[in-house]
């Protein structure tokens, strides 16, 4: 599906200076949505405790907003800001982050107050993610806090392959305040997702990170991976 003016939307594309991550973190900051590199696709990416900017992402994608979005953070050790761990487990995960952080795994804890019922539909959980592209990880210093993303597609028309610049731009480029070009998108084709479910560790989606490496950096707490 193509937009309405592509001619418009290409003009929105810009190479990834720091006097352009500024303006991408102003738009951020001020509610609006662009379009930024991740490790994997490229991304709708916003301001996670603004509603109206969520359920803009939604409208962009043409999906209904049942879905909670990832909160993506700069630094490895910023997940504990956002999640309220049982202590018995803080050291499994700060494993898990150490190994895998910034990189393309995600893992999904208990949320405290601090991360808002519109980022995560109401439930008791986020996904968090440290990613390892020097673009998003330039503009989150520009942010100064994390951000929230969303493959940048019209919903169902990028299923199982990744989500370029030329895919970006065609899909729903108009719709968005600014398209960041990021050179190689990152280190894989899929993140692997981990969900702490009911003291153990579960691996939601497979990706480039596999059960053998999780084992691995859980160590003596390996047993805490579900089959």
């Amino acid at each position: 599906m193509s937009t309405a003016n592509p001619t418009q939307a290409v003009g929105k594309v810009v190479h990834p200076t720091d006097d352009n991550l500024r303006v991408a973190a102003e738009l951020i900051t001020n509610g609006g949505v662009v379009v930024a590199p991740s490790d994997t696709n490229l991304a709708l990416t916003l301001d996670p405790w603004n509603r109206a900017a969520v359920e803009r992402a939604f409208a962009i994608k043409r999906r209904p907003p049942t879905s909670p979005l990832t909160l993506f953070v700069r630094d490895p050790q910023d997940w504990r800001d956002y999640t309220v761990v049982p202590q018995s487990l803080v050291t499994p995960v700060e494993r898990l982050t150490a190994a895998f952080w910034p990189g393309p795994f995600n893992i999904i804890l208990p949320r405290n107050t601090r991360v808002p019922d519109h980022l995560v539909c109401g439930g008791p959980t986020v996904a968090i993610g440290c990613l390892s592209n020097p673009t998003i990880q330039r503009l989150l210093e520009f942010t100064q806090k994390p951000v929230a993303m969303t493959s940048a597609n019209l919903s169902g028309q990028a299923d199982g392959v990744l989500v370029d610049l030329d895919l970006a731009v065609t899909q729903i480029g108009e719709a968005v305040d600014l398209v960041i070009r990021g050179g190689n998108q990152g280190t894989t084709l899929s993140s692997t997702i981990v969900t702490l479910v009911d003291g153990r560790f579960r691996i939601q989606r497979a990706g480039d990170v596999t059960a053998e490496q999780i084992r691995a950096a859980l160590g003596d707490r390996a047993d805490l991976l579900a089959a």
